[in-house]
């Protein structure tokens, strides 16, 4: 059976010249398929996923998009493409007025641009046209939160924009990250708790992943003033979904290697080295991992020296009596990312408040909590300064991001690094808004209107 010729599909107009001009430098084939159209033509679309090998979908979605994704008529459609959509690399862009329901003259612009006729399109640009004078009006608002919650049902994500340049250059990165085959990446700011153990715990799981796993992976990275940005590229193919298995895979790997080298040389067993070579790697991950942990255990012990020197130069004036100074080391401790396994080099807990604990009473004067939080964030962040409204965002992202906390995490730390590449800056930026405003509802209009002021200052907005 002959395999399948490999597609990028674009549905919507977003297949704009800078988008797609790197896909034809490499000779990439793409199509462009309209979702304002008939079921006939949707049913063409849903057969495109067996046709070709479809490697990404980049869609915009338009205010006759949302109606036809919340229509009864097209459910059965809706729920076929979405679940062929969600198994492949997929950004779907919304101008910002459709989600929040406030009409704007840059969504008018963005829509203005019919002008990308494509003669293959004939009979959906028809469909469009007699929906075209309803183009320009947001989705009422039951409209809207269904299409919202319908999205999130698969979990794909909706990333806003307002001006069409912004979304050449958001789908411009998406396209130009999958054709390079991205499947990890990472921001992980300078002199953060345990940063340089992190850059060794990654060059190790590259290791893993090429002499354990079998799988081709490259690693790169580089460096600003205030962070590392490390980025793993896999082998044609490989699925992103793999590394968060394969991570919990060394990490467990690396522990056993520590504590029990016969076990561990056991699980490999299966793999294509040889004795020697199993032998080999078991004792070097083993001595490996030892090290991490005794590195990781000290900086933990002396972080939490710093802060209490720091807290005593800071608070002698406030904090006078044994018992409050025994309920702030509590409190630190408690605070500060736990030591589970060398794992935790990268998955340091973003939560940094004292608010956040629930398994202490705290009765100490609010302002010595205040100082007390910013310590323990400062030396849990590192380099980055950041202010009240981005240590609010990293709160939000903790407590409603699940699987998208490192993602989102390390967005926030690269839209506040000024030496981070602009474009870099200009998709977190993009992501921090399409979350905030999914979970608007939950966090309510003004921090959302808050946030979202915050976010666009980064860029001089």
């Amino acid at each position: 059976m002959s395999e399948k010729e490999k597609l990028v599909l674009f549905l919507g107009s977003a297949d704009r010249e800078g988008v797609t001009a790197k896909l034809q430098a490499v000779g990439s084939k793409y199509k462009r398929k309209m979702l304002e159209s008939s079921e006939d033509n949707w049913k063409t679309i849903i057969r495109l996923f067996d046709e070709f090998e479809i490697t990404s979908v980049v869609v915009k979605l338009t205010n006759t998009t949302f109606s036809i994704l919340s229509s009864k008529n097209y459910e059965v459609l809706v729920d076929e493409l979405l679940t062929r959509i969600a198994e492949k690399p997929n950004l779907f862009l919304a101008h910002e007025s459709l989600i929040t329901g406030e009409r704007s003259k840059t969504h008018e612009e963005s829509l203005g641009n019919l002008d990308e006729y494509d003669p293959e399109l004939e009979e959906e640009y028809k469909f469009l046209s007699m929906h075209y004078s309803d183009l320009f009006e947001p989705p009422e608002k039951m409209i809207r939160e269904k299409v919202v919650g319908l999205l999130e049902q698969y979990n794909i994500h909706l990333t806003p924009y307002q001006k069409n340049v912004e979304l050449s250059l958001i789908a411009s990165a998406f396209i130009d990250q999958n054709e390079h085959n991205l499947i990890f990446r990472m921001y992980v700011p300078s002199n953060r708790m345990w940063a340089n153990e992190a850059e060794k715990l990654l060059q190790l799981f590259r290791d893993y992943l090429h002499k354990v796993a079998g799988l081709q992976v490259r690693q790169d990275q580089y460096r600003t003033n205030q962070g590392v940005v490390y980025e793993f590229f896999g082998e044609e193919g490989l699925n992103p979904s793999v590394l968060p298995q394969k991570f919990n895979e060394f990490s467990s790997f690396m522990d056993t290697c520590s504590r029990d080298p016969g076990n561990a040389a056991a699980l490999l067993e299966s793999t294509s080295l040889n004795k020697a070579e199993v032998f080999q790697l078991v004792d070097r991950y083993g001595k490996e991992a030892r090290r991490l942990h005794i590195d990781l255990k000290q900086e933990r012990e002396m972080k939490l020296l710093t802060i209490r020197h720091q807290l005593e130069s800071e608070l002698s004036e406030h904090v006078r009596t044994d018992h409050d100074w025994q309920v702030i080391d509590r409190v630190v401790d408690s605070t500060l990312p736990s030591l589970n396994s060398v794992s935790s080099a990268i998955s340091v807990d973003q939560k940094s408040v004292v608010t956040t604990n629930q398994n202490l009473t705290v009765n100490v004067n609010p302002q010595i909590i205040d100082t007390v939080n910013g310590v323990i964030a400062q030396q849990i962040i590192g380099d980055q300064h950041l202010g009240p409204d981005a240590k609010q965002l990293l709160e939000i992202i903790d407590q409603y991001a699940d699987q998208r906390k490192t993602e989102l995490t390390s967005a926030l730390h690269e839209l506040t690094d000024t030496g981070a590449k602009d474009e870099d800056r200009l998709v977190a930026k993009h992501k921090l808004k399409g979350f905030l405003l999914s979970v608007g509802g939950k966090i309510g209009d003004v921090a959302t209107g808050v946030l979202q002021a915050f976010i666009e200052s980064q860029l001089g907005l």
